[in-house]
């Protein structure tokens, strides 16, 4: 059984109602799973059973937006029923009602760096982890008042749930050239996670994509580093125009891969990395107060970047002057133990590793794994480093706000929300669709099309397919038109359009066999 709570909690009690089950064969036969993420359930509370009617089992209050039970296997050889389940926040009682006397780091009037300390000094290990432990955001800690920030990829418009205004692709927005364009269309996606209550954007992506046969350079505003700057520059500006936080990606060099290979190593000299792959970096860190940014798969002069102190501290940190927060790429830490790198031998190993190069929340498996959360415990991870994380988690929220005027909630995948898709907010993805257009050449002014055109060829496997790319909502028929279509309306009713697929993405080798020994 999966039950998903209308707001994220703590859970401490679940209460069973069943007439045919003893309190022993509960504990036999019930896991109970609090989670963040669903994809993600971690391991099983450990619960005590009090109670008949209805049975009360009782366990260290977990955070989570997630409840799920399930029943094992035989251990209860006879048909049984359970009438009701019942999800309980069982609250502690309060010996003093000052705020601030229980929990003096929201006393708005201390500097930041002291409400920093003072919080840090009552969080347990497991606290720390909790904050640092990804899953569509930051979970946060309810009992210590520290928010949770709910995020959402944003590259070229909202794009969780359904229903989101969606714009031209990063490719396209890099091709307008239009900075003001681009601050306006940002502005709108804001708008859009302001009202889908969100607080963070994976975005903008500031590679500067080298090399065409890597499958992400849609998601690049183009390949000379200047132009990523600007563009790149105007989104930020536009989004945290409305109190939003962005998340600058992927630091870096991740837009050169040898061979157009994803993730693997780039081998690029220093030089080439400052002058080209580092620069709309620096650019944005330097005049825009981003909040977090987000490391890369690959590595940095020979070293994974999830380990690199050179890049994520000696140069973003000291040389550049960021003060936010360090967000992991998915899996790029777990990449540490395994498929990438093999500079860790297991997950402790790794999470110990990108502590100490600097990396604070964890798009992954590895800081939620139950045996590095023990490891943080028993001490067995450098405290000092994982200090230093929650910190810069922590200041960064304080600095904004967000224990006083947090607004973030989880999404409602099934929810339109208020102002998705407006008027205003369509005529705006129409401007930017078309100044995305890069035209070569008009021979024998074909374009525009003439309504008194005879025939019109329209050929490729992707002329019929609606393809919105990374990053897009789904259930994109009825929203959309693809080229044939747009074709089609375009044309007059006496033109013949004719359309060939031509061939198709993807065709298997038609040698099979072995060419040597």
């Amino acid at each position: 059984m999966f039950i998903t709570l209308a707001t994220s909690d703590d859970i401490n009690e679940i209460r069973i109602e069943s007439d045919e089950l003893s309190k022993k064969e509960i504990e036999k036969l019930i896991d109970i799973f609090i989670t963040y993420d669903p994809m993600n359930p971690g391991e099983p509370v450990k619960y005590k059973v009090t109670g008949g009617k209805p049975y009360i089992l009782q366990f260290t209050p977990k955070y989570g937006a997630h409840v799920k039970i399930v029943y094992k296997g035989k251990e209860v050889n006879r048909p049984f029923a359970i009438k009701e389940i019942q999800i309980y926040n069982v609250q502690r009682s309060e010996t003093q009602t000052d705020t601030e006397l229980q929990k003096p780091w929201l006393n708005t009037n201390l500097p930041v760096e002291e409400r920093v300390e003072l919080l840090l000094a009552i969080m347990e290990p497991e606290d720390k982890m909790e904050l640092i432990r990804e899953g569509w955001g930051m979970p946060g800690v309810s009992r210590l008042g520290i928010p949770a920030v709910y995020k959402v990829e944003a590259i070229h418009g909202f794009s969780y749930g359904e229903g989101a205004t969606m714009f031209p692709q990063s490719i396209g927005l890099g091709a307008t050239w239009n900075k003001e364009l681009i601050e306006k269309v940002a502005e709108t996606i804001a708008d859009e996670t302001l009202a889908a209550h969100a607080q963070q954007a994976w975005s903008p992506v500031l590679d500067v994509a080298q090399d065409p046969r890597w499958g992400r350079c849609e998601e690049t505003y183009g390949e000379d580093p200047v132009l990523v700057s600007m563009i790149g520059g105007a989104w930020i500006k536009g989004y945290q125009s409305k109190g939003l936080w962005t998340t600058p990606k992927h630091f870096g060099v991740h837009g050169a891969p040898l061979g157009g290979r994803d993730s693997h190593d780039i081998g690029l000299s220093e030089r080439e990395m400052r002058e080209i792959h580092l620069v709309p970096f620096r650019d944005v860190i330097r005049n825009y107060d981003c909040q977090s940014i987000m490391m890369s798969y690959n590595d940095y002069k020979g070293v994974p970047v999830a380990k690199s102190k050179e890049l994520l501290y000696n140069i973003l940190r000291e040389e550049w002057g960021f003060n936010g927060f360090i967000v992991s790429d998915c899996g790029a830490i777990g990449n540490l133990t395994a498929k990438k790198h093999y500079t860790a031998k297991d997950p402790i190993e790794a999470a110990q590793q990108a502590l100490a190069a600097g990396i604070a929340t964890n798009c992954g498996n590895t800081y939620n794994n139950k045996d590095v959360i023990n490891a943080a415990k028993e001490g067995k991870l450098d405290r000092e480093d994982l200090d230093n994380v929650c910190r810069s988690v922590l200041s960064t929220m304080f600095r904004n706000g967000l224990f006083e005027n947090s607004f973030s909630k989880r999404l409602d995948w099934n929810t339109k929300y208020p102002g998705w898709e407006s008027p205003e907010h369509l005529a705006m993805a129409r401007k930017a669709a078309q100044e995305s257009i890069v035209l070569l050449e008009n021979k024998n002014n074909i374009l525009p099309l003439s309504k008194s055109t005879k025939t019109i060829a329209v050929i490729g496997p992707g002329a019929d397919d609606l393809q919105a790319g990374d990053y897009s909502q789904k259930n994109l028929r009825g929203r959309f038109i693809t080229v044939l279509q747009g074709v089609k309306s375009a044309v007059g009713k006496n033109t013949r359009v004719i359309h060939e697929k031509g061939c198709e993405f993807f065709k298997k080798r038609l040698f099979q066999g072995r060419c040597c020994r």
